[in-house]
């Protein structure tokens, strides 16, 4: 890689780091697409390069909580082993995800984020427990395919009737497994290299950076009206991507 091809990935994680530290969201959804979009990265290498440094983001997360406890852990264990064991099994499917397959997923579930932020969707879940299992093989699924089967997951718990604090500190261990499974997946099939663990490592930092500078203005903008922004956003690239999908088959 040259110094072009750093400059615009740097830019791209610093800038969706910066949204997420403002609206607490969409960090796979907006630096996976741009990577590919702006041409620096092929699918398979953006989904796990944003993997390794979510990976590391919560281990850094986690050691630094020094919260986490079993009696937390609990109410959440069959989440976190369905997404473990549904990031490890789509390891089989990722031979079969063609590009084709990775645009469409993406570009679905980017519209259906986007609309569920817009409109600012509200709805109760009783009892979540009960859809654990099949929401951690759609997490987990979706991470190892495209990298952001965090974002299911994370609305449906935001909308449901779990205890927050609880889950805020359990959440650093869910991503951690979520991505661990998802990594050792890619392993497994052979489509990770070295050179993404260190561009994972190396990134991670600009990563935190602009979390940080987004949080700290986070007070100083309209939450609704940004969020509202960003909604637009994901759907003006999930519309794209499946829109220059399907021209190219056209043409």
């Amino acid at each position: 890689m040259d110094i072009i091809v750093y400059t615009i990935i740097t830019i791209v994680l610093l800038v969706s780091a910066m949204i997420k530290g403002v609206s607490g969201f969409g960090t796979s959804l907006i630096a996976i697409p741009s990577l590919i979009a702006l041409g620096v990265m092929g699918p398979a290498d953006a989904r796990a390069l944003i993997v390794s440094i979510n990976l590391v983001l919560n281990m850094i997360i986690l050691i630094s909580a020094r919260k986490l406890t079993f009696e937390h852990a609990r109410p959440y264990m069959l989440l976190i082993v369905s997404v473990f064991v549904a990031a490890l099994l789509a390891g089989f499917l990722l031979p079969r995800v063609t590009a084709d397959i990775f645009h469409v997923l993406m570009g679905v579930l980017l519209i259906l984020t986007a609309i569920n932020r817009f409109f600012d969707v509200r709805f109760t879940i009783e009892h979540p427990k009960r859809y654990f299992v099949p929401l951690g093989f759609v997490g987990g699924t979706l991470n190892t395919l495209i990298g952001a089967g965090s974002v299911p997951v994370l609305i449906f718990l935001a909308n449901s009737k779990t205890k927050k604090t609880d889950f805020r500190v359990t959440v650093s261990l869910f991503l951690l497994i979520l991505n661990a499974g998802s990594l050792i997946s890619f392993l497994l099939a052979g489509t990770y290299s070295s050179d993404i663990a260190l561009l994972g490592v190396v990134f991670a930092p600009v990563m935190i950076f602009g979390t940080f500078i987004g949080i700290r203005f986070q007070h100083h903008v309209n939450e609704q009206l940004f969020k509202k922004i960003v909604a637009v956003l994901l759907f003006v690239i999930g519309i794209n991507g499946i829109l220059n999908l399907f021209f190219n088959h056209m043409g």
